[in-house]
């Protein structure tokens, strides 16, 4: 049973937004299974299991952390719901769930829609019977789950590693971290590319505006489109040529395709001053629809004549741009450059992400560095942030050479009491025996396991390339892909609790496990 002040149906509805939204299902139907009552196949090795028994340990054992994930959940559906809908939403139960499965299993909105409406371990989790006739729809789930602030799924995901660390004896003793690059859904950045995109995405929203509005003009969009394409892959051609006057054959084409796109600039700019004075003689006003298919379209006009003057000085003029200057993705501007010289892939297209785990193999932090921020520019910082936050109880912290510099080994040291944090270069007398210690040498070794934990976020959490869109969906998926991990720890341990307790009451069955 849940606590008397929150019920199956919830104290009352979101009716802020208009929308009726509950804590869980508000009703059970005949032959629902109480979660709780849930029984799964403990020798599955199927990663959906550990994560179902962690949200089920969540909803019948930690009830005041379930209460605060639950109300966390709500402010965010709260904050960002529709008006005047009438209708029934996703609980906060389902959103919980559907978010802990859909990274924590790698999965896209459609594989995860088809699990939800078919797989019957996870509808008795959601709330749902055998009889019940409820089916998730992609767009559905995806419009929901993005309503979750990035914070709040963080927040979510502390109260899951303190649920965990209740479990284990001294998870915090040692920690350790390192940093990869969760890589932008971005095709390569060339300038043609570049151009190419900003060309059709301009021409697809003004078509669509003056096909709404009936302005003239764009009869010929298609051809327009085409002709861009064909110039492009003109330029792919020649640029793959080992050809004597290759360099004068592209400074010709890419001057056909600036200049295509240049007109095309100042025809869709043409059509929004003839809009604009349309809806004055009229007396009209856009709706928001529209007003946010005219901003996007500003966008792509200064987006992509800001690309023709990197191509006008790049390949025109001979000049070298330097990174900062560069844009690498018209749809994901913050997209950032960084070569870290390792094969197979030396350059990579995305962010860092920085990971701390503890020896219990939680994720106790993780954090997206801005543009040309590295290891060793923030460790420190986050550190004595986590030092204070656990009262104290980190003693030993390891991380490899790039989190090295003298000041960073100088400040860890006055918080934490062993710092493994190997040195860059030669290495004196006092460093070689601080580094030749027992236990700098035994943590050290232990580091390693942090390998392991970035390759299971990147092979089984989805944090190979982020598949969600703008700054604020790469925060989430982040956010989302860690809680997914730590879940999937938090069953893991609670697996091997379960393998004992059998183990110990009938030996001979757990053979069988």
């Amino acid at each position: 049973m849940l606590p008397s002040d929150f019920s199956r149906k919830g104290s009352e509805l979101s009716k802020k937004e208009g929308i009726m939204r509950y804590r869980f299902i508000p009703q059970m139907t005949l032959r629902t299974v109480e979660i709780g009552d849930i029984v799964f196949d403990i020798s599955s090795r199927h990663e959906l299991v550990p994560i179902l028994m962690a949200l089920q340990h969540l909803y019948v054992s930690c009830k005041e952390e379930l209460v605060q994930i639950l109300l966390l959940i709500q402010r965010d559906f709260e904050s960002a719901g529709k008006m005047n809908c009438g209708c029934i939403g996703m609980s906060y139960w389902e959103a919980l769930v559907l978010a802990a499965v859909r990274l924590g299993c790698d999965m896209d909105f459609d594989q995860l829609a088809d699990l939800a409406s078919n797989h019957r371990k996870l509808r008795e989790m959601l709330g749902l019977s055998d009889w019940d006739q409820k089916k998730y729809s992609r767009s559905t789930i995806h419009e929901n789950l993005d309503l979750l602030d990035p914070a709040t799924v963080r927040a979510i995901k502390d109260i899951i590693v303190g649920i965990g660390h209740n479990l284990v004896k001294e998870p915090l003793k040692k920690v350790r971290g390192d940093s990869f690059v969760l890589k932008k859904n971005i095709h390569h950045p060339t300038d043609t590319n570049l151009l190419y995109d900003g060309i059709s995405k301009m021409i697809d929203i003004i078509t669509k505006v003056a096909s709404k509005f009936e302005i003239p003009g764009w009869r010929k969009h298609d051809y327009l489109k085409r002709e861009a394409r064909i110039v492009r892959n003109k330029i792919t051609r020649v640029a793959r040529s080992r050809a004597s006057n290759r360099d004068e054959r592209l400074k010709k084409l890419y001057n056909i395709m600036i200049e295509h796109s240049d007109k095309i600039r100042e025809k869709a700019i043409a059509t929004t001053i003839e809009l604009n004075r349309k809806m004055r003689a009229e007396g009209l006003i856009l709706s928001d629809y529209w007003k946010n298919h005219l901003s996007e379209l500003q966008y792509f006009i200064g987006g992509t004549e800001y690309v023709c003057e990197l191509a006008r000085r790049r390949i025109l003029e001979g000049e070298n741009i330097p990174n900062p200057d560069k844009v690498f993705s018209l749809f994901e501007p913050d997209t950032e450059l960084i070569n870290r010289g390792k094969t197979p892939q030396p350059i990579e297209f995305g962010h860092r992400v920085l990971v701390i785990q503890d020896s219990a193999g939680f994720i106790i932090h993780d954090q997206v560095l801005g543009i040309g921020f590295t290891d060793e520019k923030i460790i420190t910082e986050v550190m004595r942030k986590l030092q204070e936050r656990y009262e104290g109880q980190i003693r030993a912290a390891s991380f490899d050479k790039g989190f090295w510099t003298p000041n960073n080994f100088k400040e860890l040291s006055e918080f934490i009491d062993l710092v493994v944090l190997p040195k860059k270069g030669k290495r004196n007398e006092t460093e070689q025996v601080r580094e030749g210690g027992q236990e700098f040498r035994k943590v050290r070794k232990w580091h390693s396991g942090i390998e392991s934990g970035i390759h299971a976020l990147t092979a089984g959490n989805g944090m190979k390339v982020c598949r969600d869109k703008g700054a604020r969906g790469y925060e989430r998926y982040v956010a989302m892909a860690i809680l997914g991990r730590n879940l999937h720890v938090l069953g893991n341990i609670l697996l091997e609790k379960e393998r004992r307790r059998l183990k110990k009451k009938d030996p001979l069955a757990a053979l069988c496990v």
